[in-house]
Order: C-alpha cells, then structure tokens, then sequence
C-alpha cells in the first residue's frame, strides 16, 4: 500500500454530528477522522442543510455563486466551510430552495418530490467546490446515489488527477430518474444506454456511480457476493458480477469513542466485561423511560432500534409479535418510517400494554440507552448490507438475534457455529417461525447465567473498530489512483 499522504474528499448526503438520518451518517462521521489519525488529509462535503445551519454558526462563507447547470438552467450555489472534527473541514453546498427544509430526504408522507434534482445539483457542483476552495483530491469517495453522479463527472474529464471511488451503502435504494427528467442530468447522451445508467427505461444515479467508478466498495463480504445473485441483486446482479474485479466489501466500523459502555455519558451506569453490575441499572431506567414495570427487570428485554420499512423485518415482527410475547419478554422499539407500520406497531403496544415500549422518531440519547439496557438485540432484516446496531449492541453484552444476511452474516456468531460461547442467535428463512425459534434458543441461554455471562463476554471482546477497515480502504484507493493516471481515455 502506498504510504504517502492522500487527500481525500468523501462526499456524502449526510454526516453524523452534523446531518443524519442512517447510518450512512454514522460512517460519514467516523471513517474521515480515521484517515485524519492516519496522517491523510481529508475534507467532507455535505448539503448545507437546515438542521446543520440552525444548530452551528460557526460555519463561514468560502465561496459564492459556484455555477451548476441543471437542463436548461443556469443555478448557482454557495460553499460553507466549518468542521466536522478538527483537522476534518466540512463544506457545504448551499442552495436554500434544494436544502432548506425540515427533514434531510422527506416526510413521514414520502420522500420530497424533488430528490433527484436536489443530488444532481449537489453532485454536479462538487468538481467546481474543490476548485474554488483550492482542495484539489487524489480520491472522492462517493456514497450511495445521492453523489453517484460525481463518477462520470469524473469519466468526462473533470478533475483528472482524481480518482473516483464509490461506496454503495444500500443497493436498493436506485436514484430513478424518470425519463421526462433525464435531462436535468446532464451528461452526454452515450451515457444513457444498457451499458451506462439506464435502468428498465429510467436512469439509475446509483448504477452511475458502479459503473463510473475506478473501485467500487459495498460494507460487508457477504453482501458483495449477495448482490451478484438476482434475489438481492435488484435487477443489477448481473452488472455487480462483471464488475466483481473491482468489487471490495469491507465491514463498516465502529467509532468506540462514541459507543462504548465504559465511558458512554447517556446510560444509566457505566459497566465493562471485567464489572458488568452497572448493565441492570441501565436495564431498570430504561424501563423508567419506557412506560414498563420493574417485573421486566426478571424477564428477557429485547430491544430495536431500526427504520419502519419492509427490508427491516417490520412484518416479520409483527407477524411473530403475539407468540414473542407469549415468551414472557418486553419489546422496546425505536423506529421512524413509514406511516403503515407506525399505526401497526402501535396497535401492538396497545395489545400488550406493559410489555412493549414504543417511541417513534429519531433519537440518539434513547438509542444509546436501549442498546445499554436490554438484554436482547432483534435485527431480522430481509437484507442488511452490513448493519451498525449489532455491533453497537456486541459491545454493550446486548446479544443480537439477527438474520444471517449480508454484514449481520459477517459479525455474530451463533453458538451453533462451534467457535467458542458465540456472540449471538442468527436464523436463515425469512418467515415469522424461525424469528420466533431463534428467540425461544436465546432466551434458553438468557435462563443459564453462565452460559449467558460467557456469551456477552465474548460479544464484548469483538473488535470492530474503524482502523481495520480504513486500512481496506486505503489499499482500495492506491489501487483507484493507479487505474484512473494510467486511463488514456475518459470513458
């Protein structure tokens, strides 16, 4: 691997602390400090959105009326500069009637109507901010099809010293743009075939991103290869697998600094594997901000912390809800989505009142002391490309119950697996009896205090943390800058 110092842009549509819905935003916020610590210089680009703006003031302006064409307008944005951590600058993109809203990508009714053309914008002005600000990068990491369209920005010759890679977060979500819009694009026409963005008659800003980059990166080994196959492929099964040499998963990481039940400031009592008394006292509070009685503190606490889409298994619960219960456990959820499963899951809790806990919306502090204070982490997702929260909850003893897809595959290991006490319960078909098969086997450990203090022991121990990975990263990035000086051709 090259040792020498990069520069790298990672330009996201959101970052945590600044703008998060996901955790797209956790990786956002974590990985460019790691390059900081490794000594590259690196610099974050973000939407100026509103939730940014009204809670820092010390963003200043660096450049104005940046020229960004979308169709037949002639746009113009601004460029902020403040910092993500220090040593880490973060730019953003201003352009109050794309960003100036109340929510990063739409409302409980649906995502804004005009998406596609706010990640336009804010791709296609990405080449002009790093001119303006005199940052001029060996790599741009992409993510996901909000910046897809900054790799053949790339591929047309913008920026030519700079390698494009480009990390698919989630391949399900496309970037669909519908042909009457196709325009606001804004590439040559080439572009828009079988074997560039075109996606079943639409454009696909996510399928720009595969194809026009020099590497592509997807967070986890299984998913990598899930992706190649038509069941999780999303009609692109085919194009993953020829692009399979330029192909890397590499596990998402964790940012200890922020989770860890040593240290963490929003939980009840801090406890570590050598003393792990203060995780009752997390459990009981938890309760206290719940709504359930203390009984619970005797029973199994299984805890959620999710989106309310089917590919989170939202059905799957509630389909396994009544015979989950019939085990004599608590539910807590947090969750945010749609507005189906929100009337769902509190039709539910009415059901079972003093059994399920149930807060909708976003929040960190609660989800830092449900992963505290339960014993039990339920992940049971159609598909998870890799999945933060299970390896939050390892490191707090809160064993996961997962679906053994995608990153939630690559991180637990299920006692069943021979390698030790295991560091949780995985269960294979999509159907509400394994769910509920997979609970009642860890709820049969949870009733031995032994074997569970041994398994939450060992969940403890897995290390996930982000230097591994962004060594991976690095690696893959030597190899994009060698690709793209050695192009003698832009596409």
């Amino acid at each position: 691997m090259n040792k020498s110092k990069l520069r790298i842009v990672v330009a996201a549509s959101e970052a945590a602390p600044l703008a998060q819905a996901g955790g797209l935003g956790d990786v956002a916020g974590s990985l460019p400090l790691v390059f900081r610590d490794m000594g590259h210089e690196v610099a974050v680009v973000l939407p100026a959105y509103r939730q940014i703006l009204q809670k820092n003031h010390n963003f200043e302006l660096a450049a104005k009326d940046l020229p960004v064409r979308l169709d037949k307008l002639n746009l113009t944005g601004d460029v902020l500069v403040g910092e993500l951590s220090p040593g880490v600058p973060a730019y953003l993109v201003r352009r109050d009637e794309f960003f100036d809203r109340t929510e990063l990508y739409g409302s409980s009714q649906g995502e804004y109507f005009d998406n596609r053309e706010r990640f336009i914008f804010f791709s296609r002005s990405i080449p002009a901010l790093c001119e303006a600000v005199g940052f001029s990068p060996d790599v741009i990491l992409g993510n996901d099809w909000q910046t897809g369209l900054v790799m053949p920005l790339l591929a047309e010759g913008l920026m030519p010293q700079t390698a494009g890679v480009f990390v698919i977060h989630n391949l399900g979500y496309l970037g669909l743009v519908p042909p009457e819009r196709v325009g606001n694009i804004g590439l040559p026409e080439r572009y828009y075939t079988i074997e560039g963005l075109e996606y079943f008659g639409q454009m696909s800003l996510l399928k720009a991103g595969i194809v026009y980059a020099q590497e592509v990166i997807t967070v986890s080994p299984t998913y990598a290869r899930e992706i190649q196959i038509p069941e999780v492929g999303f009609g692109m099964a085919g194009l993953m697998y020829s692009v399979k040499d330029r192909l890397h998963g590499i596990l998402n990481g964790v940012d200890y600094k922020i989770w860890n039940p040593a240290t963490d400031s929003a939980i009840a009592s801090n406890y570590s594997p050598q003393d792990l008394s203060g995780k009752a006292l997390c459990k009981q509070e938890l309760l206290k901000v719940m709504g359930l009685p203390v009984e619970l503190m005797e029973k199994p606490l299984v805890g959620m912390v999710t989106r309310l889409f089917d590919q989170k298994g939202c059905r799957l619960l509630a389909e396994a809800a009544d015979n989950l219960f019939a085990f004599h456990l608590g539910l807590v959820l947090l969750a945010a989505g749609e507005i189906s499963y929100q009337r769902l899951f509190s039709e539910l809790q009415a059901t079972h009142p003093g059994r399920f806990g149930l807060k909708l919306g976003f929040d960190p502090v609660l989800s830092h002391k449900i992963i505290a204070g339960c014993d039990m982490f339920l992940m049971p997702s159609l598909y998870e490309p890799c999945g933060l929260t299970q390896m939050f909850s390892l490191k707090y003893g809160t064993i996961p119950i997962v679906r053994g897809t995608g990153g939630l595959q690559d991180t637990i290991i299920d006692p069943n697996e021979n390698q030790g006490p295991g560091t949780g319960f995985k269960f294979y078909p999509f159907q509400s009896a394994d769910l509920i098969l997979a609970v009642r086997r860890a709820i049969e450990a949870f009733q031995n205090r032994q074997v569970w203090q041994a398994m939450m022991r060992e969940a403890m121990a897995q290390d996930f943390s982000w230097h591994r990975s962004a060594r991976e990263y690095l690696t893959v990035f030597d190899r994009a800058i060698a690709a793209r000086r050695g192009e003698r051709k832009s596409c």
